[in-house]
């Protein structure tokens, strides 16, 4: 599906971001493993960054892109809750909740330089930009078609995202903006890479031809996730200190779709698991677990992206456990 992007926003600028696709900075297309080999510094969250940061100058353009991207992650949690009522799969629900965390940081950007919300009404669907509500009913539209268009839609949300992320990066001089940025585009990548796992199980592909270019695509999708970890104003990886984040769970009637890569965990299928303050524990099992066992065996084949004891779902490289519910 295509789309055709134009932004409104009275008082501001015209912002057209994705009608150009713009490669990230070279350390960015570096895509770095889910474990990182750093210093021993580490970060305790990202709260901690961005505390350390000084205000800086925030130019016209910054204050515009700030007020879509507030708006923009709400119409990805709003697409997400939605197809979650529809189709009943784990992976919408627990990215929506994860979309959430990414307005609440925005929401810090604008707060702490003393912009006015751009989100009046919070409601599901509700948009005070009438492009993005026009752009909310016709995502929605199509996701509910069948359950292969709603995760494709899920991948072009991920994929116009996070082009808008790197030209964001890219215009800005202000350590706040590329700090958020960063980390909002690793957040972006994990998405893709779930919700692009979990197409690929359903026989669905997506190929990229507005927003992010061929070859930065394929690079997020062979890379690992990225746990652990946070990434600082200059894009380089801080690990957090001893933290560990969950995956993203597809699961529907006891079956699971996709591959598994998690390790040891120990959860059944139900709640919410802890992580490290980074907005990307979402397994669905008290310890982001499902029910296979701790050798990978067990019936289905989940999407399963766990990263260990707390954030791990009870799958290995052989497959998922019952239900994928990672």
């Amino acid at each position: 599906m295509t789309i055709n992007r134009s932004y409104t926003f009275t008082a501001l600028a015209i912002l057209v971001i994705a009608s150009f696709i713009i490669a990230p900075p070279a350390d960015a297309q570096q895509r770095r493993r889910a474990t990182v080999q750093v210093g021993p510094e580490c970060t305790g969250g990202l709260q901690a960054l961005f505390d350390e940061i000084e205000a800086g100058f925030l130019s016209t353009d910054d204050e515009v892109d700030i007020l879509f991207l507030r708006q923009e992650e709400k119409l990805a949690r709003d697409v997400y809750l939605t197809l979650a009522d529809r189709w009943q799969l784990p992976i919408f629900a627990n990215i929506a909740r994860a979309e959430q965390k990414h307005m609440d940081l925005v929401l810090k950007l604008i707060e702490t330089y003393g912009l006015v919300d751009s989100i009046t009404d919070d409601t599901v669907g509700a948009f005070s930009d009438g492009f993005l509500a026009q752009l909310y009913i016709d995502l929605v539209a199509t996701g509910e078609v069948s359950l292969v268009d709603a995760l494709a839609i899920g991948v072009e949300i991920e994929d116009m995202d996070l082009a808008d992320l790197y030209q964001m990066i890219e215009n800005t001089e202000n350590d706040h903006v590329k700090l958020v940025a960063h980390n909002l585009a690793k957040g972006s990548r994990n998405h893709l890479r779930a919700f692009m796992r979990a197409l690929e199980a359903q026989g669905g592909t997506y190929t990229p031809d507005e927003y992010l270019d061929q070859e930065t695509f394929d690079g997020i999708l062979e890379a690992d996730m990225e746990r652990r970890m946070f990434y600082d104003s200059d894009g380089e990886p801080v690990p957090a200190c001893g933290g560990s984040v969950g995956g993203f769970g597809m699961r529907r009637g006891g079956q699971g779709y996709g591959s598994g890569d998690g390790s040891n965990g120990n959860g059944d299928g139900s709640g919410e698991c802890t992580g490290d303050g980074s907005g990307e524990c979402d397994g669905t099992g008290p310890n982001g677990g499902s029910n296979g066992n701790s050798n990978g065996s067990g019936s289905g084949s989940g999407e399963c992206d766990g990263t260990g004891p707390n954030g791990g779902g009870n799958v290995g490289g052989n497959g998922g456990g019952n239900g994928g519910g990672n």
